[in-house]
């Protein structure tokens, strides 16, 4: 019984005791007398929770390493047309492999996601076989900054399932750089073959133009600048020694015409003339007396020193002598013809015609013929000398039109020079570029060769996915462990709740924290029969809860981690 007779201590104390908190001891007797109802709760959560985790699914773990095998050939010798690093390429072929339609195939192949299938839609199902598919770089093979190795790794609840995807991930990521690499090289084969062979067309073009260029403007090109120097000085001595020439037979012509008006009149035998009275002789068929000196060997040294003034001076030896010789033998010639007149041989005279004796009767018949000069050996000279002027002449507009030629040939080199320098110069550029893009193009073609033949930088594996023993997840111990701390917040907080509807009281001096009330005497709990049978039962009943749940867990404990006893 309490009495709730108050004391004189005053209610200002009683308040001031009434707005304190509960001390500590209150809230463990609080926990200690729902003690049971804590055990319950963490029990009961923790069963839920450990049958939860067992009735999880096994997901299984394969694992494949693949090593980035370098290249075989050494780069100094072969350098690959495959840039990039592996890290890149090795995003690009995930990329690749991940699409849709690369996944799907594989599901459709190795029959994934069954039960996927029957409650979630193709999308859900690829984004989920993305979300099991890792991708991992390996840097632990060397300080290298370059990937040398990567893992790659699948999730599923079938190991053997599971080994084989990641098996079959592993081929398409060796095949795919494989094909990748070969479709690299070959496309940068083939596109500097195309410029290989524009550039080849380009070139044969500059080429031509050059070699036309050049056909079409002999003689003015700079190289033949030091040729056409030479042939026009030999053109211009050629000129002269012509121009001499020219003058001296145009003087031995003068010559010749005066020695014609200072001789006698010869009878020429051979064609016929007239005696001394003017009357005419007939052309004698027979021998005459007239004998001219022979021509042949003037001619000849006249050929002679026409041929060495082709090649030499006039102030050459040989010149100067038969030069002499040759005026010896015109003046011996001339002096033939003016005081060696033959005699001619007596042959009977025929009687004179009638008219020729009346003329000689009659001295006013006889009319005297004009007086006329005739020397043929002079005029056969002088003709001679005509000719030869002619022949000089020509061959002096022959020369002056050469020489004409060469130097319009000189004033245009230094234009042709410059056309010929930017014409070159187009074709040398041209010429380099086609050399290197030769040699590019045989590289290229060396490292295709390369990576056909697999000798290039390529995916081993080095350790093939196997079908996994124990799953990977879920953890089971650390999900129980997780929930049986659960479970025991969420006891005491059943357990603390009502005090936050207001104070439990379950002693006496609960009473004096919780009011203004003064406790005179307490009496103890009395137990009747009844109250001890009720007792012992609820002991009862929580020693079978516990050990019902006690022998729950083990039995899923059990049956969790049968196959590793």
């Amino acid at each position: 019984m309490i009495n709730s007779v108050v004391s004189g201590s005053g209610r200002p104390k009683q308040a001031a005791m009434a707005a304190a908190a509960p001390p500590m001891e209150h809230y463990v007797q609080l926990l200690l007398h729902r003690k049971w109802i804590i055990v319950t709760v963490f029990v009961v959560v923790t069963s839920l929770i450990i049958a939860s985790v067992q009735a999880l699914p096994n997901v299984y773990t394969a694992q494949t390493l693949i090593l980035v095998d370098p290249q075989k050939v050494p780069e100094t010798y072969v350098k690959s047309t495959v840039t990039g690093s592996v890290r890149d390429r090795l995003s690009t072929l995930s990329q690749q492999i991940l699409s849709a339609t690369r996944l799907q195939k594989i599901i459709d192949e190795l029959h994934l996601y069954q039960a996927e299938k029957k409650k979630m839609a193709r999308e859900e199902i690829i984004a989920q076989m993305r979300k099991d598919i890792t991708t991992t770089v390996v840097s632990d093979f060397g300080p290298a900054q370059d990937l040398q190795a990567f893992r790659i790794s699948y999730n599923g609840t079938d190991p053997r399932q599971v080994a084989q995807v990641t098996n079959n991930l592993a081929s398409l990521f060796i095949e795919e750089n494989l094909r990748a690499r070969e479709q690299q090289s070959s496309g940068t084969t083939e596109f500097i073959e195309n410029q290989l062979q524009d550039t080849r067309k380009a070139l044969e073009e500059q080429e031509n133009k050059l070699k036309d260029f050049r056909l079409r403007h002999v003689g003015e090109m700079p190289e033949q600048q030091s040729a056409d120097l030479q042939i026009l000085g030999n053109l211009q001595n050629q000129v002269q020694v012509e121009g001499d020439a020219l003058s001296r037979a145009e003087q031995q012509k003068t010559l010749l015409q005066s020695l014609v008006t200072q001789t006698a009149p010869v009878v020429d035998l051979d064609s016929g003339g007239t005696d001394e009275i003017g009357t005419h002789t007939p052309a004698k068929t027979g021998p005459v007396a007239a004998a001219v000196p022979p021509k042949s060997a003037l001619a000849q040294d006249r050929a002679k020193l026409n041929e060495l003034l082709t090649h030499y001076k006039e102030t050459w030896p040989d010149v100067i002598n038969l030069k002499k010789r040759i005026q010896q033998e015109e003046a011996q010639e001339a002096l033939a013809g003016v005081h060696e007149v033959p005699a001619a041989p007596k042959v009977p005279v025929p009687p004179p015609p009638p008219s020729l004796t009346a003329a000689k009767t009659d001295p006013a018949a006889v009319v005297a013929p004009p007086q006329k000069h005739f020397n043929p050996v002079l005029q056969g000279q002088i003709e001679a000398a005509d000719a030869e002027i002619a022949k000089h002449k020509q061959e002096l507009q022959r020369l002056s039109r050469l020489v004409a030629n060469y130097q319009a040939k000189l004033e245009a080199i230094p234009v042709r020079e410059q056309e010929t320098l930017s014409l070159s110069r187009d074709y040398e550029m041209t010429k380099q570029h086609y050399s290197q893009l030769e040699s590019q193009a045989l590289s290229a073609e060396t490292a295709t060769q390369l990576e056909f033949r697999q000798k290039g930088q390529r995916f081993v594996v080095l350790d093939p996915a196997i079908a996994p023993e124990k799953p990977s997840k879920p953890n089971r111990p650390l999900l129980d462990v997780a929930g049986a701390f659960i479970a025991l917040i969420i006891g005491l907080v059943v357990a603390m709740a009502p005090e936050f509807f207001g104070m439990t009281i379950i002693g006496p001096q609960d009473i004096a924290s919780a009011g203004n009330l003064t406790i005179l005497e307490s009496i103890p709990v009395i137990m009747t029969r009844s109250d001890q049978i009720a007792r012992k039962r609820r002991i009862l009943v929580a020693a079978a809860s516990v050990v019902f749940t006690t022998a729950a867990a083990g039995t899923i404990l059990f049956l969790r981690f049968r196959n590793q006893i």
